[in-house]
């Protein structure tokens, strides 16, 4: 009886051993690592288009504003803008062949409160009609 007792209380022993290195890793874990990875960027803003006539467009400046009824929105417009019109295809137009009064559709995303225009062009609707006649 006495060697099972001490049986027992050996591998008792070396239960508890273990469990107290167990609880050092643990808490060893828990602290911050110092190869802790970066946070994720900043998810890109989702594009959206609004289509509606041109009332102002000035490239140096690098704004052009869009009305649609009663609503309008001023987007900023640069070098890596593209322009596209009826007589000629995305990427062959220029700023200058967008003139006040037309109708437009303008692909931009919302940065940080500015609308920044990454394709102004003629409407889909528009380019049917022209194709039709």
């Amino acid at each position: 009886m006495s060697k099972r007792l001490l049986r027992t209380a050996m591998v008792l022993g070396i239960a508890a051993l273990a469990l107290s290195f167990t609880g050092v890793i643990q808490a060893a874990d828990t602290s911050t690592p110092s190869n802790a990875a970066a946070p994720a960027p900043a998810p890109k803003p989702k594009r959206q288009q609004y289509t509606g006539t041109v009332t102002a467009i000035d490239a140096k400046a690098g704004s052009l504003i869009v009305k649609k009824g009663e609503e309008s929105k001023t987007f900023k417009i640069g070098e890596k803008t593209h322009y596209s019109t009826v007589e000629k295809p995305k990427g062959s137009a220029a700023v200058t062949d967008i003139k006040v009064g037309d109708k437009i559709t303008v692909h931009y995303a919302d940065e940080d409160g500015v609308l920044v225009a990454h394709s102004v062009g003629v409407p889909q609707s528009v380019k049917n009609k022209e194709s039709a006649q």
